[in-house]
């Protein structure tokens, strides 16, 4: 009876079909293909966040109308980062990924029917349904990726991140169909992404054989590990754990009630890294890197871009920040934070200041048939701006998350930090128009360029380092724990 017990537990509950890869592929390809997979589900959620840019020329909506129907989704997108993790521990990593598709589905369902009067509920239902839909991206991919695949694998192909790309991709995707067709049929394209996405996920990926062992699945567990071709499955069920090559740390007891969390954050290596990255939130958000995504249209047209149309330097803008974000992936483990962030502040600060200065001085010149070549001036600075604000501020505050808190608070600090840089993100996307209406083109720019100076300043300072060391040595550089120990 024995033997037959031990038998039974180890047979596989999941049936060949559901994820089944082939065995024959090597390990490097096979994770790579299924890293490919599990990132296809961020391509809608990356959609929704371009959407509004391509949108918003089309639609009859008043300043506040529209100005909600850009932000809400920033309001909706830590409310799907809150959500992804219970529904990970609870379900599995295979079902998040469902859940990312299913409920992005129901919101671009919303906005892909053709309306005759579309209603401002009906369009604000669908942006918070696919913006709960982004914020449920943000962990189930990279959380697979550092369990499931092999660490020589994720070294190698920084599969970690293909989540992070494949939402610049689905930004890229609005901008070319907004380009060519009206804003429904590219709801539809993305509805059509997202079908595409869960049966891939439903077809090619098993589950997490961490999770699986978690919940006792020990066959499971083992099936799987001989699918991905691992010697062993991962014993991290953290989904903020930051990288598979990180050395494992004793386990330390994690706050529950509020009072320990308080406890927790009166502690320097906890509230220090919290503001500061609170901090480098509040000016990628305040020096107009998610307004320009949410806004490009608008954006190109106010900066005096005449020399191509907008719609065309949108599409143009949509290939820098997907390529940019190709090249950060690869970048980042090799290159020290501060200076790319330094390096990224920089470049928005002189190009949003040049565009400024060329408003303010464009009436004394524009005239003028001399001065001709001067109209590609804002197309430049556009393009350097974009290609700037990706490689740092955009993509690096996200990244380094996993980077500068202690392993026992670091989902409940990064849930705070993340919730507070949304916050930031609605209260910059709702406000542009207005500030737009009250300070005219050139002053917007300058408020701009003046935050982004402040930015650059602030992570030249303050930002900590954390390239080539360990989070403990990051973690003394807070509490000062070395000047203790000299």
């Amino acid at each position: 009876m024995a033997s037959t017990s031990e038998e039974s537990a180890a047979t596989p509950l999941l049936s060949a079909g559901k994820g089944n890869l082939d065995e024959n592929k090597s390990p490097l390809k096979k994770h790579a293909f299924i890293a490919f997979v599990i990132a296809l589900p961020s391509i809608a959620p990356g959609m929704c966040l371009g959407f509004s840019a391509e949108t918003l020329p089309q639609l009859d909506l008043g300043v506040s109308d529209a100005a909600w129907f850009a932000s809400v989704i920033a309001l909706m997108i830590p409310i799907g980062y809150l959500l992804s993790k219970p529904v990970m521990e609870r379900f599995g990593r295979r079902v998040a990924l469902h859940t990312v598709s299913v409920v992005g589905l129901l919101g671009w369902l919303m906005l892909s029917f053709r309306p005759t009067d579309p209603t401002t509920v009906k369009l604000y239902l669908g942006r918070m349904l696919t913006g709960v839909s982004v914020g449920l991206a943000m962990l189930p991919a990279a959380t697979y990726a550092n369990e499931s695949l092999k660490k020589d694998a994720v070294e190698q192909t920084s599969i970690v991140t293909w989540s992070t790309v494949a939402l610049c991709f689905g930004i890229l995707v609005t901008y070319i169909c907004g380009a060519m067709i009206p804003y429904y049929q590219v709801a539809g394209v993305a509805a059509i992404i997202s079908v595409f996405s869960l049966l891939a996920v439903a077809i090619f990926v098993p589950e997490s054989p961490a999770w699986l062992q978690t919940k006792g699945r020990q066959g499971d567990a083992e099936w799987v590990q001989k699918q991905l071709g691992a010697s062993q499955a991962g014993s991290s069920t953290d989904p903020e754990q930051p990288s598979p090559s990180a050395p494992p740390a004793p386990a330390e007891p994690q706050p529950t009630s509020l009072k320990e969390i308080m406890k927790e954050i009166e502690k320097p290596e906890v509230h220090k890294p919290l503001l500061i990255m609170s901090a480098f939130f509040f000016f990628q958000q305040f020096s107009g890197v998610f307004v320009f995504i949410a806004y490009m249209v608008d954006i190109v047209r106010s900066a005096g871009v005449i020399a191509l149309n907008p719609y065309f330097v949108t599409v143009l803008s949509g290939v820098i920040i997907f390529g940019a974000s190709i090249v950060a992936s690869f970048v980042y483990p090799k290159t020290g934070v501060r200076a790319l962030a330094t390096l990224s502040g920089a470049g928005m600060c002189i190009t949003m200041l040049f565009i400024a200065v060329y408003l303010s001085l464009r009436p004394y010149f524009f005239t003028r048939a001399e001065y001709y070549y001067l109209r590609w001036i804002p197309l430049i600075a556009i393009l350097v701006n974009i290609t700037s604000s990706t490689f740092g501020f955009l993509i690096l505050p996200w990244s380094m998350l996993g980077e500068v808190f202690p392993l026992n608070v670091k989902g409940t600090a990064g849930a705070i930090a993340t919730t507070l840089g949304y916050i930031f993100c609605f209260i910059a996307i709702i406000s542009f128009p207005h500030l737009w209406l009250s300070m005219g083109s050139d002053g917007v720019f300058y408020f701009y360029g003046f935050s982004a100076l402040l930015g650059t300043l602030f992570v030249y300072y303050f930002l900590p380092e954390t390239h080539g060391k360990t989070l403990e040595e990051v973690l003394d550089g807070f509490s000062k724990k070395k000047k203790e120990q000299v």
